[in-house]
């Protein structure tokens, strides 16, 4: 694949001349913690304002669908709540409405997650803290409380994960009727330049995974494709003129390429050019799977080109 630098003025107009539909990641490629990236406001009300369809498309689950749009508003993005995938929502979607299930949800997860289950009427149980069990004592773990009727489990990003929610997670899910559902893998979040590290919601997935001894049946986030299934149910997308733009290419990247969509990765979130140069000069299948169409430094490159 021969990779295009999207910054000029030639590569924009190219974009916009065959690409009906944006999808756009949010951390790292609009806004990095509470600041949007310089630029980009401007440059998707440019895109929203010319007819093409903007959406943002997030595998973080700590905000609701509308703590999203609130977000998006405030930082000047344009945005309602019907363009708007975050896990917290796809993953409740698909337990109603694919799943359809009758029976209780055992969430590790958070406040967001709530919500959004809650949104579509689905039963739940274990969001907060549990530190019930904190040994491998059979007597403690035997007296960890478990309850019936439970038809799936949920995880998600949970700042309370324990080790008593790995026994109800991994107990619960040795039933094989029981479904378990991920919202995304992603192992870490980046803090630019600091020496601290921000295990991602794929740490809390592996806890949870590596006790069940067994894999989830559907991950909710990219790069799985029922993300775009969700999409597809709001806004009608031809993937020949659908763009994915992600600062990740395992998540964001690989989403775009296995599901036929154009790809541009912006260098502002988790990658940098050395990460690219060494994904599209291997031989390593998987890596060349995640090399995108376009890259450039940030969404915010284009802003000359839309005032």
């Amino acid at each position: 694949m021969n990779l295009k630098h999207a910054s000029s003025k030639s590569c924009f107009q190219e974009i916009l001349s065959k690409i009906d539909t944006f999808l756009f990641d949010c951390d790292g490629v609009l806004w990095q913690g509470n600041h949007a990236v310089l630029g980009a406001p401007a440059v998707v009300s440019h895109l929203h304002n010319i007819g093409k369809r903007v959406c943002y498309v997030t595998n973080n689950s700590t905000k609701s669908r509308i703590k999203y749009v609130e977000k998006l508003l405030r930082l000047g993005f344009p945005a309602d709540k019907d363009s708007v995938f975050s896990t917290a929502y796809t993953s409740a979607l698909y337990l109603k409405h694919i799943a359809k299930i009758k029976g209780k949800v055992y969430l590790v997860g958070n406040p967001a997650m709530v919500e959004e289950l809650d949104n579509f009427g689905i039963q739940h149980f274990g969001s907060g803290p549990d530190n019930q069990v904190t040994s491998q004592d059979f007597d403690e773990v035997r007296s960890c409380i478990l309850e019936n009727d439970v038809s799936a489990v949920l995880v998600g990003y949970d700042g309370h994960i324990s080790y008593t929610k790995m026994i109800k997670a991994a107990s619960y899910l040795s039933d094989p009727e029981c479904i378990y559902i991920a919202t995304n893998e992603d192992h870490r979040m980046p803090l630019d330049g600091e020496r601290h590290v921000v295990p991602g919601t794929g740490c809390v997935v592996a806890s949870i995974t590596t006790s069940a001894g067994r894999q989830p049946d559907v991950i909710a986030g990219k790069p799985g494709s029922f993300m775009l299934e969700c999409i597809k149910q709001t806004v009608q997308i031809n993937h020949n003129r659908c763009m994915m733009v992600g600062d990740r290419m395992n998540t964001d990247i690989l989403f775009g390429n296995r599901n036929g969509l154009d790809t541009l990765l912006v260098l502002s979130g988790v990658e940098n050019q050395e990460s690219l140069d060494r994904a599209a000069g291997s031989k390593d299948a998987d890596l060349k799977s995640q090399v995108p169409k376009y890259f450039m430094g940030s969404i915010g490159d284009w802003e000359n080109f839309v005032q």
